[in-house]
């Protein structure tokens, strides 16, 4: 290694030297030429002299090249680290420079020296391609600028990742340690005039100052034609690094959806609100059954993407469920990672479609409390409990929680008796504690358990481990361990549905994966193969974001009335409560009626009723619906000035504790208000006297 760098740096020297050779004369000659020419007369009358002495000093031709050079090796590592291309639309490469360009005017502006500024933009620009490079490799999705925020999580699940030097990694770093050797090289003087270094830092300010105003206020953007895709890896490797960290940074700011009014709003949720209440038929909480809800890691049916070998079935169990179950798919909008974007989707029944791509709204907007499934249960009298097998602070559960209607959450720190696969705890285990709670609550109490599992989490990497299953002959190490402890989790499953069958209570078991997992590439690839030519595409992209589904319960239901192929996260809340028999918010009935029309929404794009693609950039028969969907949303999440509140609440006599008004109250109520309209008479009349005595 020692051997290359020092031939490496003999490269450099010869280029530098060849540069200084070529420029220098060049330099002298036009400097004889200048001292005896009339232009010089000319510029000492106008007293720019010194200025253009500075321009044909060769410091200046140096920094020139410094500011080509590098940023172009700035580019070429960049892209090397988010697998990009090098060459694509003009105006995708045209934004990439000038970002990189805007970030040496910052530090430029900041630090006040060249060569220090540049040298910094190589080590940040450098330090951001390697964590989208490991993150990408980790779980499958590139860096979004918020992934500051799971900083802590992502320490506690970095042991578990292998580290691995590819083509691309080790073509970045040499990239980098060249524009490193360049930098060496390329020796000048700094500004001696200090007020020419204030305004050139100046004016640098100005000019980014402008570009964030124009690019983050108006859409300044679309000039650039930066590509939409439903897969991010996709995305950032047809835009490149730098466009589309910023594209995502820009979808920070939530604004106003374009054609919001209140007054719409308001007329459209008339249609969905009871004002009619005389009907509602309160039910006897006796009645009402228990619900868990299992959010499993990574739990998914891989053969929806397409057909594999495998020496054992690792959903044996779940497949042969039959009696009082209901099964699909589950349509998510997250692959690989960012299990939050699923529970909250799940939870609010609210869409990833309508907040910027790749946030979690647990970090981001969920910071004051929310309507969710748990508070409409927890209305009803239910006990809300989550549990979540790992640290109570990831992505903010902790905080998350208590504001969706959650009376208690359970955590790493107080679940009883875990035990442990690989680094996380067990299905089995966490299972075991959702049946302790249901054993130590009160008889007549109803239970609302959400539960989050971490058996199956990747990476897939753990030498220790042993699998169970070998797939496609052993080709996929990754695979191999997957479907090993997905195998682990089917047999977890049939401990816990064992033990609910004996309970006379009436108790709903419900299952979902929050994401599929991330695996070898050219697993995908092959698989996605068998079916689609061109395996970027929306209907191919989208294999990739479903998971299984089930609800289950111990007494009889009308499997067939309830029975749904094919369903996205933001929908199955409301399902679940119809299965249940359990009345439901004008917000989900909203929904009910959307989901007739769209059955899949997700953060990527929708399918209709004839199961048929579209992005939301489109516009088609199905666009006000949407758009009313996104109002909604807008006004449950961030219009708290005019929220419609009776659209996220149950009516009143749905609630346990209501007690309607009757007839002797309604007339009490009537002298109340004759007495104090009588008082209010006559003090009027006595003040009236006071005043014209």
């Amino acid at each position: 290694m020692k051997k290359v760098f020092e031939k490496l740096n003999d490269f450099n020297q010869i280029i530098i030297d060849k540069i200084h050779s070529k420029t220098k004369p060049l330099i002298e000659s036009f400097k004889k030429w200048y001292a005896n020419s009339k232009l010089q007369k000319g510029i000492k009358f106008l007293k720019i002299d010194r200025f253009v002495c500075y321009l044909i000093d060769i410091h200046f031709f140096r920094r020139i090249l410094l500011l080509v050079v590098i940023p172009l090796i700035i580019y070429l590592y960049s892209q090397y680290l988010c697998n990009g291309k090098f060459i694509f639309e003009k105006p995708r490469m045209k934004f990439n420079f000038m970002l990189i360009y805007i970030v040496i005017a910052m530090l430029y502006c900041i630090i006040g020296k060249v060569r220090t500024a540049v040298l910094a933009s190589m080590i940040v620009s450098f330090s951001i391609g390697l964590i989208n490079h490991f993150l990408t490799a980790f779980r499958g999705t590139p860096l979004v600028p918020w992934d500051i925020f799971s900083l802590n999580v992502a320490l506690r699940v970095l042991p578990t990742f292998k580290f691995t030097l590819n083509k691309n990694l080790l073509s970045g770093i040499v990239l980098f340690l060249f524009g490193v050797f360049i930098f060496k090289k390329l020796r000048f003087q700094s500004f001696k005039s200090s007020k020419l270094k204030f305004f050139t830092r100046l004016l640098m300010l100005f000019i980014i100052s402008t570009f964030f105003f124009k690019f983050y206020t108006t859409d300044m953007i679309s000039r650039f034609e930066l590509d939409e895709n439903w897969d991010p890896k996709e995305e950032y490797h047809n835009n490149g690094l730098f466009a589309s960290l910023f594209k995502q940074s820009k979808n920070l700011v939530i604004s106003q959806p374009d054609g919001y009014d209140i007054n719409s709003i308001t007329d459209l949720s008339k249609t969905v609100i009871p004002y009619d209440t005389s009907t509602i038929e309160k039910k006897d909480s006796k009645t009402l059954p228990n619900i868990i809800v299992i959010m499993n890691e990574s739990w998914a049916d891989l053969s929806v993407v397409g057909n594999y070998s495998y020496s054992y079935d690792s959903l044996g169990y779940y497949k042969s469920l039959s009696k009082n179950i209901i099964k699909g798919n589950l349509h998510v909008s997250v692959f690989g990672a960012t299990t939050p974007n699923s529970e909250w989707e799940f939870l609010t029944s609210n869409s990833m479609a309508f907040v910027p791509k790749r946030t979690v709204p647990y970090q981001q907007y969920v910071l004051r409390n929310s309507y969710s499934l748990a508070s409409i249960l927890k209305s009803l009298g239910y006990n809300t409990s989550a549990i979540h097998s790992y640290y109570p602070q990831g992505y903010n559960r902790n905080l998350a929680y208590p504001r969706l209607g959650f009376n208690s959450f359970y955590h790493i720190n107080t679940l009883h008796n875990l035990e442990y696969i690989r680094e996380y705890p067990s299905d089995l285990s966490t299972f075991k504690n959702i049946i302790e709670i249901y054993e130590n609550k009160k008889p007549e109490e109803k239970m609302f358990n959400f539960t989050l599992t971490m058996q199956n989490h990747g990476s897939y990497t753990d030498e220790a481990f042993q699998n169970t299953v070998i797939a496609e002959n052993n080709m996929y190490p990754k695979l191999n361990q997957y479907l090993s402890l997905v195998k682990l989790t089917d047999e977890s499953l049939k401990y816990l549905i064992d033990y609910f069958e004996r309970q006379d209570e009436h108790t709903i078991i419900v299952m979902f994966g929050d994401h599929q997992p991330y695996l070898e590439d050219e697993f995908y690839d092959k698989l996605l193969s068998q079916k689609y030519p061109d395996i970027t595409s929306m209907e191919a992209v989208e294999k990739k974001y479903i998971t299984p589904y089930f609800i289950w319960a111990n007494y009889d239901i009308d499997v067939n009335k309830y029975k749904t192929p094919d369903i996205s996260a933001n929908y199955l809340a409301s399902l679940i409560l119809d299965v249940a028999d359990i009345e439901k918010t004008p917000y989900l009935t909203f929904l009910d009626e959307l989901r007739k029309e769209i059955p899949i929404i997700t953060g990527n794009g929708y399918v209709d009723k004839n199961y048929k693609y579209h992005n939301f950039s489109e516009t088609n028969e199905y666009s006000k619906l949407i758009d009313n969907y996104h109002y909604l949303q807008f006004n449950n999440m961030f219009d708290n000035s005019s929220k419609i509140v009776e659209m996220f609440e149950l009516p009143p006599e749905y609630l346990p504790n209501y007690t309607p008004p009757t007839e002797e109250n309604n007339e009490e109520k009537n002298e109340e208000s004759t007495s104090t309209e009588n008082i209010d008479a006559n003090t009027i009349n006595e003040t009236i006297e006071n005043i014209n005595p």
